[in-house]
């Protein structure tokens, strides 16, 4: 079985980003963040991607939504290619694709109220006259389940959980195809965390959208993901439907993260998959498999050899001994 949906609403291709690194004793140097990525999501298909902080997530994020332009590879949406895309065409994939932050008090201006927030993209696109963008904008805070009050509200008089509706809200006002949620649930406790969850679950239902979900938290991708990407300092390095993947992690990382989040699988131990030391510096990536320096399981082949990566296979794994 192929992991490559036949007719991809997105498809991104060999993703290269890099930054210049922070600091002048590391002057001139890049920090690779996201290296050789390629992603496909189906139409109506929820695809997680995890990993440790740093991994290189949030970047990937950006770089599908055009908040930052890839160095290298190609990136379709809907059939277009949307690295070149400038003025009235970038304008245009705004509306196709929409990003949920992960802190909603940093995503929300603290001086507008959340009606003026929810308003701001429909006047940003010309969208219905005062009154039909005040409409639209009641409308929107009940299919979160919040009720017209929060209209008038500031963000500093809500909660965390509602201003993560309010954040949701905004982003499928201009009535996207494609979400991009960025650990949305992070800055949640566990009960407003479940919340978000049901409603992300029952608005891709009703809204028919296609979800890319980024998370640390396998618990997250778990329950509401089709198919889970492993991502580690910059590569993918596993790609699965979730229900394999979980019963039948194939990537040494893959295990450590199954077994350190306690999820059950009677053929993991924490004890027995446990990381060793800290991810390497993305300034310097090792050589061979960039996992060999914390893997229980490294031979010195894998020093040695980079393992090949077949995201169209059935399951895909980045190691010499799948």
């Amino acid at each position: 079985m192929s992991l490559q949906p036949a007719t991809a609403f997105l498809d991104a291709r060999d993703m290269v980003k890099t930054y210049p690194a922070p600091g002048w004793l590391t002057r001139g140097r890049r920090v690779n963040s996201v290296d050789h990525v390629s992603l496909s999501i189906a139409k109506g298909e929820v695809l997680g991607l995890v990993g440790e902080s740093g991994c290189g997530k949030s970047t990937v994020a950006r770089l599908l939504v055009r908040m930052d332009r890839a160095d290298s590879g190609l990136i379709r949406i809907g059939g277009t290619e949307i690295g070149g895309l400038a003025g009235a065409d970038l304008q245009a994939l705004r509306r196709k694709v929409q990003l949920v932050f992960q802190d909603p008090f940093g995503a929300l201006d603290p001086r507008m109220r959340l009606g003026e927030s929810l308003e701001a993209p429909l006047h940003a696109h010309g969208i219905g006259d005062r009154g039909q963008r005040q409409a639209i904008a009641l409308d929107m805070l009940r299919e979160v389940g919040l009720d017209q009050s929060f209209y008038d509200r500031l963000p500093r008089e809500c909660s965390g959980g509602q201003l993560q509706r309010v954040v949701i809200a905004r982003a499928l006002i201009l009535k996207p195809e494609l979400l991009v949620c960025d650990e949305p649930t992070s800055a949640l406790d566990a009960s407003l965390r479940s919340q978000v969850l049901n409603l992300l679950i029952d608005l891709k239902r009703r809204f028919g959208l296609t979800l890319l979900m980024i998370s640390h938290d396998l618990r997250v991708v778990r329950e509401l993901c089709d198919r889970i990407a492993v991502m580690y300092l910059g590569e993918i390095v596993e790609l699965a439907p979730a229900a394999e993947l979980f019963a039948n992690p194939r990537h040494p990382y893959t295990r450590a993260l199954i077994a350190a989040s306690m999820l059950d699988n009677p053929d993991l131990s924490a004890a027995g998959v446990a990381l060793r030391g800290e991810p390497p510096s993305p300034l310097n990536p090792p050589s061979g498999c960039r996992f060999h320096g914390r893997c229980p399981q490294a031979v010195a082949l894998c020093a040695q050899s980079h393992p090949a990566f077949d995201p169209a296979a059935g399951h895909a794994a980045r190691c010499h001994f799948t």
